[in-house]
């Protein structure tokens, strides 16, 4: 067990001791409190990140121009303190678990985790047990050296965990162990996934009909077009196409309609992050786990979306034809805004379709 380390400690202490160094202990400080989610300020903040960059940057502030406070190596954990504008407000966490230097983090170099507390081992072959209680039933037996993960505070000579396959690719199960039987550890020094539902591809089941939605999306498009000049019927098609009609987990879960990724900045809500296909140079699609913008509402995703054609260099072709929707489909789409190579014709089909371009009388 290299990723998690066992460290020798009295039965009474084991799940508040971490291995500080040759010979030392330092009490944690974290409690149970530090495993659930964060509720400070945007709707969609994680509890913990960690980097998964070979070298993370931690900024002076949420800035694209501050500079950088330390790099910080693959597999950090960081405690999320909130969300800005542009970044994370962290915490890192060092090998030994105790909390370090605070600053700001790029989504694109983070993703949700595991807390970064919280780590023990079976220091001996023990059960799993359902309950804290004498009449709690056995779940299943553990072997020495199993990981688990700490989610409430003794009682009657038991805590609750979380057990960790070997190699922390996931939960196996819940339950609760005699404290005797533990031993605390220092955090894994790989990737351990969030046990948040954010990251499923399970769908919600408030999908409104196409047409309801088409009302809705047209509403917004149009009152953004009147600021921004961005086509109100290419506007539409994008939301139909990159949404599947408002019924995609993005769009359900974070009102974000046109895959609006965290590049440079998060949404109004925050920040999710979501498995998602992209097209290589040959037009071979592959999947990778992105981070995205959240919005507030569906109207919020427009006006963002909106925004960034209106303002982005790449797109000041496209402006320049606002007033024939095919040609801008096709501008975006020549500057990059989808990676499928059949985006525009796609578009197209849409609005003649549906006869979108009303929208922009």
């Amino acid at each position: 067990m290299c990723a998690l380390s066992f460290v020798p400690a009295p039965a009474a202490q084991a799940a508040l001791l971490f291995d500080v160094g040759p010979g030392g202990y330092v009490r944690s400080e974290q409690t149970a409190s530090d495993l659930q989610t964060a509720t400070v300020g945007p709707t969609h903040v994680p509890s913990w990140l960690q980097v998964v960059v070979p070298s993370g940057l931690l900024y002076a502030a949420d800035s694209s121009t501050d500079g950088v406070l330390a790099y910080l190596p693959q597999y950090t954990f960081l405690r999320v303190l909130g969300g800005g504008v542009d970044r994370l407000e962290v915490q890192a966490y060092a090998d030994s678990g105790d909390p370090g230097q605070t600053g700001w983090v790029d989504p694109n170099q983070v993703l949700p985790s595991a807390p970064g507390v919280g780590w023990l081992v079976a220091s001996v072959p023990t059960t799993l047990w359902s309950a804290a209680d004498g009449d709690a039933t056995p779940q299943r037996s553990l072997d020495r050296f199993t990981p688990l993960q700490q989610l409430e505070d003794e009682d009657q000579g038991r805590i609750q965990v979380r057990v960790y396959r070997p190699d922390f690719s996931a939960v196996v199960d819940t339950g609760w162990v005699d404290t005797a039987a533990t031993g605390p550890a220092v955090p894994p020094a790989l990737r351990v996934a969030s046990t948040s539902a954010r990251l499923s591809s399970a769908r919600g089941n408030n999908q409104l009909t196409q047409q309801a939605f088409l009302k809705l999306a047209s509403g917004a498009a149009r009152a953004s077009a009147s600021k921004s000049g961005v086509p109100a019927s290419v506007t539409v098609a994008q939301a139909i196409l990159e949404s599947d009609w408002g019924a995609s987990e993005l769009s359900q879960s974070a009102n974000n309609y046109f895959g609006m990724k965290a590049i440079d900045r998060l949404g109004d809500d925050g920040v999710v992050w979501m498995p998602t296909s992209e097209y290589d140079d040959s037009g071979q699609l592959y999947q990778i786990t992105s981070a995205f913008r959240a919005y507030k509402s569906l109207a919020d995703s427009v006006v963002d979306h909106d925004h960034l054609l209106a303002t982005a260099s790449r797109y000041s072709s496209a402006m320049q034809s606002a007033n024939d929707p095919r040609q801008f489909a096709a501008l975006i789409a020549d500057a990059g805004y989808s990676s499928d190579p059949d985006y525009a014709d796609k578009l197209v089909a849409l609005m003649d379709r549906y006869d979108l371009y009303t929208l922009d009388s």
